[in-house]
């Protein structure tokens, strides 16, 4: 359990009594890293009063902004969060503050990503997978493709538009498809595989809109 100094004076602290009143029901906490393949617990930290307190953050790209695509964390609602609270004696929570030491962890690279499990999809699910831009819902799709640490050239498929947004930036171009669907996808686009919810590397993400619409499927980022 980390002991941290959190000023008292950040905008967003909440009183534990005044959850139910301040904070969204959703929310995503930082944990401390896994330990030996477990997760870790949540972090703790301590105001300048001495108070016990937490970070929370109301949506995932604002905790990635905050603290880098490192930080280690899970999702919570807001009732498991009270219960928490009291099971650690926290009195304030840090609603989208930042943590003072800022982007603590570096941040994985899509060769450090393992390879996956064989994934069996549900039908009705959407898969949220990273595209060219479209200038209208007529155009073919060109899905963008990524090498992974073997070099294969491999489709990015995420479970959900946050993730998708956490993990390869907010200038990601994207099209939703029925999961029971990916497997054509790929095939359609020449790619070696799909990964699910990768994390992309920073120099491979857009750092800025993608207004060329008609480049072909590659996997090189060009703005």
């Amino acid at each position: 359990m980390s002991q941290r100094p959190v000023a008292t004076s950040a905008a967003g602290l909440v009183l534990v009594d005044d959850l139910s009143e301040r904070l969204p029901d959703g929310l995503f906490m930082l944990v401390l890293p896994a330990d030996d393949g477990r997760g870790g617990g949540v972090e703790v930290w301590r105001t300048a009063r001495g108070e016990r307190a937490v970070l929370a953050f109301s949506a995932i790209q604002s905790l990635v902004g905050a603290c880098g695509a490192g930080q280690p964390w899970v999702p919570m609602s807001r009732e498991v969060l009270a219960e928490v609270c009291a099971e650690l004696g926290v009195t304030l929570v840090g609603l989208d503050v930042a943590p003072p030491e800022g982007h603590r962890y570096p941040e994985p690279e899509v060769a450090e990503v393992p390879d996956l499990e064989p994934w069996e999809p549900v039908e009705r699910q959407l898969l949220y997978v990273a595209s060219r831009p479209m200038r209208s819902w007529t155009d073919l799709v060109q899905l963008e493709l990524q090498p992974d640490k073997r070099g294969r050239l491999m489709v990015l498929a995420y479970t959900s538009e946050e993730e998708l947004v956490a993990w390869c930036g907010p200038h990601q171009a994207w099209v939703a498809i029925p999961s029971n669907l990916v497997g054509e996808a790929v095939a359609r686009s020449g790619a070696d595989g799909v990964l699910f919810n990768p994390i992309l590397a920073a120099e491979s993400r857009h750092t800025a809109p993608v207004r060329d619409w008609r480049d072909g499927v590659t996997s090189e980022k060009r703005d």
